[in-house]
């Protein structure tokens, strides 16, 4: 095994990791936390911490998690006990042919310890420390008011937050901005929330808002079609956490919230490297990369430019990673008729007490009569806490039907499962795609596949292996897939408003 160019990591010819853990300093028990440690060490018998196992999983749905699995320093005092506490700070970067990619910034959640006794007498200790991505701070920040300081005195507070949202009916960028900044400035002027960052974190400030605030927060995959505003949020009191606050308002239907590290405040880019110097943690909100074919058009017939169609959509401009079928030693996947929809309704919440009769248009199906009849009524239903910004709100809930429709309709002819690699792809992230070419270079036959799950794991003497979780999976060209959406298409409408008629033979719509 030869010796990495970079302090700190473990590797065989071609892969390796670094850990760093971040003190905060000053603990009122632990003293000697302080400063920033790397696990340097290469055998059991040496004077620094030395690594067994690291692993990393990075979902779009959930928090990134790591686990760190090391034998003690030999023959130094301090034991891990002594040196670090829940919420210090924690780096972890792979390394794959001389590339560098940092993968996780995170807190620690727990430290412990495992020791064993070999029949000879011979005793065997390791630490293993776990923890979660820096998404943790909105997960462990209550939205909790102090009475006794008369806090949100006649919610006082809320309303602040609200204001921050245009005219209290904010797009759902502005609103998940407001709900996860907004609420974490309010109470870390209260001494709540400060979540302060170590000063040897790479590229920080010291301070967790403020980084975010600073360009942490991306929207580049926002268009905001069909345009949108959410209901008043001073109709509802406040509680649980922060994240869930903003996830439940980031109209997930039609949205993807996530946080994963990224360059100048952007998502990476296939094979890109980053450097623990240049990652930025970040806030990524987008809309769901729908591929939209040419029927998604409102109630005036005007198609959604906006967003782009065909292979113009947000589906085939993620960033593509090839993955040859050489290097995977297992999959799993299949589908499933659960997963089949075809009636899909959209109505934004209390649409019916707003419009009276009128919200029996916007409650309409868009639905596959024929695909009804042979495998029943698979219903899709979607209660937004979002309005038109202009226009009426039968044509949004058109619309976001028909985008839907787009989505979901393909779903029993897609493949899902797990993808494990007999190697390292630590360059792949979350919400990126990825595509099998077929072993004969027949197109019709590649397999492409959404990532939304990504575990890297490390060990002694073995290396990095790469296991992904995926959704969307379809076997053909990208041409192929609009095909396919186009020919489903033509099976959906919205059915005819029924008539009643009286008894004096006047008819009632």
């Amino acid at each position: 095994m030869s010796n990495s160019a970079r302090p700190g990591f473990q590797k065989s010819e071609t892969s390796g990791v670094e850990v760093t853990i971040h003190s905060q300093g000053n603990d009122p028990v632990i003293y000697s936390s302080d400063g920033a440690q790397i696990f340097t060490g290469k055998y059991r018998t040496d004077q620094d911490h030395a690594l067994i196992s690291v692993n990393t999983n990075k979902a779009l749905e959930g928090t990134g998690q790591f686990s760190i699995t090391f034998k003690p320093a030999k023959g130094v005092t301090n034991t891990p006990f002594d040196q670090f506490v829940d919420d210090d700070w924690v780096d972890i970067t792979f390394k794959k042919h001389g590339k560098i990619y940092h993968t996780i910034r995170g807190l620690i959640d727990r430290i412990g310890r495992n020791r064993s006794v070999a029949g000879s007498g011979a005793t065997s200790t390791t630490y293993t420390i776990t923890g979660r991505d820096f998404q943790k701070v909105w997960e462990m920040t209550p939205i909790w008011f102090n009475r006794f300081a008369l806090e949100n005195v006649e919610g006082s507070w809320a309303y602040q937050i609200y204001s921050m949202i245009p005219n209290l009916g904010g797009t759902p960028d502005e609103t998940v901005r407001a709900f996860l900044l907004g609420w974490l400035s309010k109470f870390g002027n209260a001494g709540r929330a400060n979540w302060t960052t170590p000063s040897t974190l790479p590229n920080t400030t010291g301070n967790f808002l403020n980084d975010i605030q600073g360009g942490g927060y991306n929207i580049d995959g926002f268009t905001g079609y069909p345009p949108r505003v959410s209901i008043d949020p001073n109709l509802m009191n406040p509680n649980g956490t922060l994240w869930g606050l903003a996830k439940e308002w980031s109209d997930p239907a039609f949205c993807e919230l996530f946080c994963d590290l990224g360059k100048q405040g952007t998502q990476l880019f296939p094979d890109e490297e980053l450097n623990p110097n240049d990652s930025r943690m970040c806030v990524f909100f987008r809309d769901r990369p729908f591929p939209l074919s040419s029927n998604v058009v409102d109630e005036q017939g005007h198609s959604a430019l906006d967003l782009g169609l065909g292979l113009k959509s947000a589906w085939f401009s993620l960033p593509l990673h090839i993955v040859n079928r050489q290097e995977i030693q297992q999959d799993d996947v299949g589908r499933e008729g659960s997963e089949r929809m075809n009636a899909f309704f959209v109505s934004p919440q209390m649409q019916q007490e707003l419009l009276g009769a009128g919200g029996v248009d916007m409650m309409q199906p868009l639905w596959n009569p024929k695909d009804i009849e042979r495998h029943g009524f698979r219903r899709y239903d979607i209660n937004t806490h979002y309005k038109t910004a202009g226009g009426t709100l039968l044509t949004l809930s058109t619309v976001q039907r028909y985008i839907l429709q787009n989505w979901y309709a393909m779903n029993p002819y897609l493949l899902s499962g797990s993808i494990n690699l007999g190697h390292g792809r630590p360059e792949i992230r979350i919400g990126t795609r990825v595509r099998i070419p077929a072993d004969n270079g027949d197109s019709t036959q590649d397999e492409t596949y959404y990532v939304e799950n990504v575990s890297n794991n490390w060990q002694f003497g073995v290396g990095i292996r790469t296991s992904l979780q995926v959704t969307r999976g379809f076997v053909g060209t990208d041409d192929m897939l609009l095909r396919s959406i186009d020919n489903l298409n033509k099976g959906y409408s919205e059915p005819n408003k029924g008539h009643f008629v009286t008894e004096s033979g006047s008819e009632l719509a």
